[in-house]
Formats: structure tokens, sequence, C-alpha cells
């Protein structure tokens, strides 16, 4: 599956942008496999049919195929329809090797796991097997379970794997839990005012945190595991500009990094600053946020509500103050609600610019050797940092946190001192 998508992308850019790549893989893919049928053929003699289905593989919208959407569609439909393979899983830190059995596939064979050999990284070092490590494979349904955070309590309820990634559910976090998602707020307040608040609201001095949801979304948790772990391998090889000059990997600390290092709810599974891996926020309705939840973020939608000032993309920040300028009160709860995501930055291309040059931002995340942009507009304007990703598998809406707005209380007016004239 991967050389597949190495084939379609051969500058090695992480996404596909042309159809006619996506035809040819198609086409040698199907070749070979006697069950596709006249339907699938027309898909790839059809320039309309083609774009149908590459609208269909691209889930975030954003125009560009990227590897974890092309490993989604292969397993749910692209296996059976065009016979390309089925993932084989995530080995190493990338599924939590370990945790599961790796057993050899090959009739006859005895081995039961995958063990490197020293000599010869590729084939199994037991006593009678010595086969490749591609004749080994790991049971789907254990490969998932061993690959999800190990605080959820998601019951499989079925072993089909497309119905299993197919689970979900929202869990309520016990009040512990969300006196540790408070501290997370308290430290991510900046009492700053931006025109998207509007003229006439006022800037909460606080918040209150009522109830906070952890979204057990199994299909978007391996989305996100596959592209960290794609983004990982990318950082520890050099990237390069358009000038063929290496792009160094620099780290950048956001409010919210010290709190979720230190809080015990999040101690199996903390964020990797290594990476560049944050806690941030994003604001809007509760249906909007429950349905990103659900669904993931759209690039599609990028910019209908707020503007694409570092051009289409999903726009996050680590102050609560920023996102809650999005957020809008539930009629029937009194309630706004935000969105805490576990989000991959990588190779930050930052930006202190008043009026930056947003196609030259996304170029360079898109085409280029960096993962996402750094918009500071804490420097620049005295306001909010923004965190601008342009593919959706870089972030995990892993909390909606249910809150109260809080202002202190209102001095009363003094009365003006009489004023004598004097003569």
């Amino acid at each position: 599956m991967r050389q597949c998508f190495n084939f379609m992308d051969p500058y090695q850019l992480g996404y596909v942008k042309e159809l006619a790549a996506l035809r040819e893989v198609l086409h040698h893919a199907s070749r070979k496999y006697p069950q596709v049928t006249s339907q699938q053929k027309a898909v790839i003699r059809s320039s309309k049919k083609l774009k149908e289905l590459w609208d269909q593989i691209d889930s975030d919208g954003n125009g560009y195929i990227s590897f974890p959407e092309w490993v989604e569609w292969v397993s749910s439909t692209g296996a059976t329809q065009f016979g390309f393979p089925s993932a084989v899983g995530i080995f190493g830190e990338k599924g939590k090797a370990g945790a599961y059995n790796i057993p050899c596939t090959v009739e006859g064979c005895t081995c039961e796991c995958f063990v490197k050999d020293p000599d010869n990284e590729k084939f199994c070092a037991r006593a009678g097997c010595g086969h490749r490590a591609g004749l080994h494979s790991a049971d789907h349904v254990a490969l998932i379970a061993a690959s999800l955070p190990h605080d959820w309590s998601l019951v499989f309820n079925s072993h089909d794997v497309r119905e299993l990634s197919g689970q979900r559910q929202l869990v309520p976090l016990g009040d512990d839990e969300c006196l540790q998602v408070q501290e997370i707020m308290n430290a991510s307040v900046r009492r700053a005012w931006s025109r998207d608040r509007g003229r006439t609201e006022q800037v909460p001095d606080s918040y209150e945190v009522v109830r906070v949801e952890r979204n057990e979304n199994i299909r978007l948790w391996l989305k996100y595991l596959l592209k960290k772990t794609l983004m990982a391998e990318a950082i520890n090889s050099p990237g390069f500009n358009a000038n063929n000059t290496a792009v160094p990997m620099e780290l950048y600390t956001m409010m919210t990094s010290e709190k979720v290092e230190s809080l015990p709810f999040l101690a199996g599974n903390r964020a990797d600053a290594s990476l560049n891996e944050w806690f941030l926020w994003h604001g809007g309705s509760s249906e909007g946020i429950k349905s990103i939840a659900d669904q993931e973020f759209k690039q599609l939608y990028a910019g209908k509500t707020t503007g694409t000032l570092y051009g289409s993309g999903t726009y996050l920040t680590d102050s609560c103050t920023k996102a809650d300028e999005y957020a809008r009160e539930d009629p029937a709860t009194g309630l706004y609600g935000l969105l805490l995501c576990r989000v991959m930055g990588g190779r930050v291309l930052y930006n202190d610019q008043v009026s930056p040059d947003a196609k030259y931002l996304v170029n360079n995340v898109l085409q280029g050797p960096y993962d996402s942009v750094f918009g500071d507009r804490e420097k620049c304007r005295n306001t909010f940092k923004e965190i601008v990703i342009y593919e959706s598998s870089q972030a995990y809406p892993e909390y909606i946190v249910y809150y109260r707005r809080k202002y202190a209380p209102q001095e009363p007016a003094q009365p003006l001192a009489s004023y004598k004239s004097e003569t």
C-alpha cells in the first residue's frame, strides 16, 4: 500500500495532487484483479468519475490525498474494488509493538510472532521460520486494540475491521479529571481582545469548566496515529526547502504545554514535545464541535466563518480566550463549548508578519518541507498565537469542554465631585 502511494507521490511530499497519478495506480492494481467490475473500470476511464472518486478519498476536502486518507480508503473499499493489498499494521512505536503478536502467514510455519534477525532486519530470527517480515501479519483487531489509548473504555462490538474502525463514543470525565482540564483552561487564559470577538462583546475574565467528554473515535485516532508516525519519520530525515537548504527542526512551547506535561489524567499518553505535539483549542457552536469530533475537521469549509489570513486550513490556538471568540452559547444549557485537540505541529513555518503571504505559507506546507504554520499574532498584534494545519489527520479532537464565561463584578460608577468656579 505504501509503495502504491509513493508511486503517486514520487517527490515524497506526503501528498498526491495529480489525478493522472491516481488513474495510473488504479489501472496497474486492477489489471491482475479478476473481481474488478466494468463499473470500476469505467472509473479509471472517465475523468468525471475519477474526480468523484478523488473527492471520496480526499475526506478532509483540502484538494490533496494524504497517506492516512489513502490507507482509510483502501482499507474500507479500495482493496475489494480494485485489488489493492490491505493494510498490515504499524510496527514499532507506530503501533506499540509487543502489545500484540505478528505471526507468520506461510503455510505450515509455526512462528507466532516476528522477531528481527540482528544480521538482517527484514527476516525473522525465530528457529524454524526465517521468513521475510512482509510474510508476517498481525491480527487487525488485536493491532487496533493495541494502538488505542489505555484509558479508553470503548468495547469492541465487531471483529470486522471496517465496522470496528467506525466505532466511536463520547465518555464523560469524572470530577477529578474535569478539575485537571480546568487547570489547562486557567493556564491558557489571555485577556486580550481581537476583531473576531466583535466590538461590543466583553472579554471574559475566566472560564468555569462544567462538563468534559472524551472523544473515543477509532477511525480518527488511527488516522492521527498514522500521520504522527509518518511525520516522526520525516522529522528524523533532513528536510529541504526550494533552495535545497536544510530546514532545521525547531521546538515551540505553547501556553498549555507545561500543564499537559504534568497532569495525572494524561500520564499514559503525553504529548511528544520533541515532535511539536501540543494540546490546542478550537471553538465553535455545540453542534459544530460535536460534528468535528464525529467526522474530523473539514478543510473544505475552512474560512467560511472567520477568514483565511494564513490560507485555507484548520486554525487552532493555545489560548482558550482566543478559541472562545468562536464559541456559541447553547440555548438549552447556557453553556459554551470548545475542543481540546491533540495536534502534530512537526516542522513549523514561523511567521510574525502583520499581513502574511498566505499562498506562500500553504505551498511551503503542502508542497514543501513544513508541516504547519505558526502565526505569531501575539508578537505582531499583541493578540494570540494561531496554529494552522492543512491536513485534518494532524489534529485529533480529543476532548469536548463545556464551560461558563465568568466576568469580574463591575465597580459602580462614582459620582463626579462638584466643581466650584473661582472668582
